[in-house]
This record gives C-alpha cells, sequence and structure tokens, in this order.
C-alpha cells in the first residue's frame, strides 16, 4: 500500500531510487520498498499519460482503478496526482 508518507520519501529523493539507497534511508520512517517504488514510479507515468489527454478510456479507467487499490488514502492518491503533474 502506498502511503503518504512513502510518497513524501520518494518526492524527497526526486523520484531516484540510487540516492536514496545511497543514503541508506536515513531519518526514513516510512517503510518503502523498492516495489512501492517502482510502482509509484509506473503510477506516475500512466497518470502523466492520461493528464496528457493522449490515453483511451479504456486505460485511464484502469490507471484510476490501480490508483485506487494502490492508495486507497485520498490525501496518497492526491500527492501522486501531483507527482504525476510533474513529470517532464
Amino acid at each position: 500500500m502506498l502511503t503518504i508518507e512513502k510518497l513524501r520519501t520518494y518526492k524527497r529523493f526526486g523520484g531516484d531510487i540510487d540516492g536514496f539507497t545511497r543514503s541508506h534511508g536515513r531519518g526514513d520512517s516510512s517503510g518503502i520498498t523498492d516495489a512501492d517504488w517502482q510502482e509509484i514510479d509506473e503510477l506516475r507515468t500512466a497518470l502523466h499519460i492520461t493528464f496528457s489527454g493522449k490515453a483511451t478510456p479504456e486505460f485511464a479507467s484502469q490507471v484510476e482503478r490501480r490508483l485506487a487499490e494502490a492508495a486507497p488514502e485520498s490525501e496518497a492518491q492526491r500527492e501522486l496526482r501531483q507527482l504525476a503533474a510533474s513529470v517532464r
């Protein structure tokens, strides 16, 4: 499950898992795992595609379902959407 704490850790390191790993997660109590990191990366990209208007309705619906399952807290969903909006 993706929590607001895990998303804030991801954001603090700018999505750079190598930077997080090199810091040995010092000061991090979120419990984020490599699998969580990958899921955030994938959801962030998928949400960005939907925001761009290039997604089919089926894809957008699938992304929304996956988001609700992965991050059931509305605050975590909001944070993920903000991360997706910042993709370049």
